[in-house]
């Protein structure tokens, strides 16, 4: 099933073929992989290093080490949350600048914003406003007020109604989360992000596609200018 690891980056090439040989379906939620000693003879690596392998695996949530009789590492089902802890995990190992961050984002979240413009309903509208007058009253409160800004992106992208541009922008969201609570962000920053998201809401109100659009846009870029000044340059972790 596997072919022997190479030697330089072993336990990393051993997560990459157990990773694609699941991803590819050969091995489902559920399956059992074989046996240290029967992976460890197949990769032709130490257990040392097969076991290494296992516990990354393990972190990315797919696979559950079992211990005692009957137990092994198993495929685990790969539900929603976990699959955005993946993407968490990826993109922290992959360390991208800011400025990689503002630029997928400008791709998406300024034309999710102009098609909410255009198929919002009152229902959306409400939402949006009732999630805005929380966040004027929690500016000081971290945690909360975060899940309340990534609230407010999450229902702008599921007005889109497109499941992976969800998937796509509350991903995003979840990585930029636990970097702000990181960073000793002040009160003006949360100001201004919470102006930026009623200038976008006052645009979505009036239907006006082309506002939401830009209005989406300088909200990022602003974003940008203030993670690059609270992180002292570009790299985020």
């Amino acid at each position: 099933m596997f072919k022997t690891a190479r030697v330089n980056r072993i336990s990393q090439n051993i997560v990459e073929q157990i990773r694609e040989t699941i991803i590819s379906g050969r091995l489902k939620p559920g399956d059992r992989l074989p046996s240290e000693k029967d992976l460890s003879v197949e990769f032709g690596v130490s257990k040392a290093s097969l076991r290494e392998a296992l516990r990354a695996l393990e972190a990315l949530g797919m696979l559950e080490v079992k211990q005692g009789m009957g137990g092994g590492a198993f495929v685990t089902e790969v539900d929603l949350e976990t699959a955005r802890n993946n993407m968490f995990n990826y993109i922290f190992f992959q360390n991208p600048s800011i400025g990689e961050f503002t630029q997928l984002r400008t791709f998406i979240e300024p034309q999710v914003a102009e098609i909410a413009a255009l198929k919002c309903t009152q229902a959306d509208l409400d939402y949006l406003e009732d999630n805005l007058n929380r966040t004027r009253e929690t500016m000081d409160s971290g945690p909360f007020y975060y899940e309340l800004d990534t609230k407010f992106h999450h229902r702008i992208a599921q007005i889109s109604d497109n499941r992976l541009i969800c998937f796509v922008i509350d991903s995003l969201k979840n990585a930029i989360v636990q970097i702000k609570l990181q960073l000793e962000l002040d009160r003006d920053f949360s100001i201004q992000v919470y102006k930026a998201h009623m200038r976008v809401f006052d645009a979505l109100r009036k239907r006006d596609p082309e506002l939401a659009r830009e209005e989406m846009h300088r909200h990022i870029v602003e974003v940008d200018e203030r993670m690059k000044h609270y992180c002292d340059g570009d790299t985020l972790f």
